[in-house]
């Protein structure tokens, strides 16, 4: 790269020409004089040039993925950077050229050429950004004009007592360098769509290469299109500048703002992650809730047609149960009076089929009552007469109405209390309802033994206990137990009939008075179920 310095003297161009200072474009004199060529300052021009047009390229790349409201002050970045960028590498690479001849710079010229560099970047990024065909070719056409012109300006501004002659043929050369580079650079770019994130990185890299070349590729093939003849006139009085000084100033600083701009670049990427993030978080927050408001819905939609159900289930037990119990009393009662032989006695036969069906009329209506008593609570509709029990009172009560029943199966039968315990606080009727069941199911899986009920007194309550010798539970069926209509087995349900309510029933009466039924189990050896109610409502008096 050279600049040539014709020494001839032509009076007559001085003569027409006084200050010396227009350009034009004309072929050298045969005699030129290579000047002074600092590589360094020519390396650190092509590294501005390099990392700034990455700088500027990765700024404007943020822009597909930045909110629009925030799109704008992307792409005035990433101009600045880019018209930055065109004017440090201009003026360093002119610096890094020393004439043989006092040199000044016009500093109104200087402002022009920033203000050409900044507006034509801005504009030209701005162009190419906004993703159609037409204005992305004008785009890259200004982004190469503008690299002519801040040249051609910044040539402009240097003040030497010599006209500067330049070869139009690599003047050409050089404008269709700047245009075609930098279309390209941003051509490389047009096309990101499924690319991976890496794939995306070497073509950012790459497009800077070729603005890179597009800046100091037409930089310095003007410069060797430039050619100098020195006027035979007095130099203008230009005080002395330190070239290298001024080429160090404009470098570092240039360096400055790219770093800047990089760091910028970088947080800006890390913003728009995190951003991304929130949103995509906030994206499935909101669908989330959308699942549970539709879930709650759907609950909310089953719940109601599961109490519309049991509403026309305690409707239909109601009416079927006042149907059922009207025909019902009639045969219990009149099965009765056939009993007790009020018209005549009756023979073995007679009497066995008479109380055959009293025993199965009674069994009816203890499962219509166990029906009723259950769909009553699940509505909801049951309500408890807590008040202070006699303990005893109530043992005796159970005791006596099952004495005949355990007598008749030859098991010992018997209850004690803690002399501590006297009363206890509970709905009576229902306490012994629960006790019943308890003891009855006792003496039905109980061939042999004993039975009994023993009350205890507990820290937190009192205990009914109701202990038996009989088949025991397997640990694999206890767990069932609780569960309305639950027989152990087809085997156990063929010998000892059931319905399968009253367990299901006592516990959710022991429930609904604060207490609860738990069991322990030995298969083969025998159970123990324990009523517990705690004290105050349902327990100690």
């Amino acid at each position: 790269m050279s600049i040539a310095l014709d020494l001839s003297f032509d009076r007559d161009w001085c003569d027409r020409d006084p200050d010396c200072a227009y350009l034009s474009f004309y072929r050298m004199p045969a005699i030129d004089i290579i000047a002074t060529s600092d590589f360094r300052l020519i390396v650190l021009s092509v590294l501005i040039s390099f990392i700034g047009s990455y700088t500027a390229l990765d700024i404007a790349e943020q822009v597909p993925i930045t909110p629009t409201q925030q799109r704008q002050s992307w792409l005035i970045g990433s101009g600045i950077v880019l018209g930055l960028t065109i004017w440090a590498m201009h003026f360093t690479g002119m610096l890094a050229h020393s004439l043989p001849i006092p040199v000044g710079y016009d500093f109104w010229i200087i402002l022009l050429s920033i203000a050409v560099s900044l507006s034509g970047a801005i504009s030209g990024i701005w162009l190419i950004y906004q993703l159609d065909d037409v204005w992305w070719t004008i785009g890259g056409l200004c982004i190469g004009c503008t690299i002519i012109a801040m040249h051609y300006v910044s040539m402009a501004a240097l003040q030497i007592a010599a006209r500067q002659i330049y070869d139009l043929p690599l003047v050409l050369l050089s404008g269709s360098i700047a245009i075609m580079a930098s279309w390209s650079a941003f051509w490389l770019l047009r096309f990101r769509d499924r690319m991976t994130t890496f794939a995306h990185c070497r073509k950012v890299i790459g497009s800077a290469g070729l603005m890179g070349v597009a800046v100091s590729g037409m930089h310095y093939t003007a410069m060797i299109a430039t050619h100098i003849r020195v006027a035979a006139i007095a130099p203008p009085s230009i005080e002395p500048i330190s070239s290298r000084v001024l080429a160090i100033v404009i470098g570092v600083a240039a360096l400055l703002i790219l770093t800047a701009a990089l760091l910028a670049s970088f947080f800006g990427r890390q913003l728009s992650a995190e951003r991304a993030r929130v949103e995509a978080l906030q994206l499935a927050e909101a669908q989330l809730e959308e699942l549970v408001r539709q879930r709650t819905q759907e609950l909310e939609l089953e719940k109601l047609a599961s109490e519309t159900a049991n509403q026309a289930k305690s409707a239909f037990l109601s009416n079927t149960s006042h149907e059922l119990r009207t025909p019902l009393t009639a045969i219990i009662g009149f099965s009765s009076v056939l009993l007790e032989q009020v018209f005549g006695a009756l023979t073995p036969r007679q009497l066995d089929y008479v109380q055959r069906i009293s025993v199965a009329g009674h069994q009816l209506l203890e499962l219509i009552n166990d029906l009723l008593d259950l769909a009553k609570i699940e509505a909801g509709r049951e309500v408890l007469e807590i008040r202070s029990v006699s303990v005893e009172a109530v043992c005796e009560t159970c005791i006596s109405t099952l004495r005949e029943q355990a007598k008749h199966r030859e098991l010992e039968f018997s209850y004690s209390i803690d002399p501590e315990i006297t009363t206890c606080t509970a709905d009576d009727r229902r306490l012994i309802q629960i006790l019943l069941n308890l003891l009855s199911n006792a003496i039905k899986f109980t061939e042999s033994g004993s039975v009994t009920l023993t009350v205890r007194q507990v820290e937190d309550g009192i205990d009914f206990e109701v202990r038996d010798t009989g088949i025991g539970i397997a640990p694999a069926d206890q767990e069932e137990l609780f569960q309305p209509f639950q027989q152990l087995d087809q085997g156990l349900t063929r010998r000892y009939q059931g319905t399968g309510l009253g367990l299901a029933l006592s516990q959710k009466l022991a429930q609904l008075q604060g207490g609860n039924i738990t069991v322990k189990s030995t298969l083969g050896e025998g159970s123990c179920f324990t009523l517990h109610l705690p004290r105050g409502a349902g327990g100690v008096g």
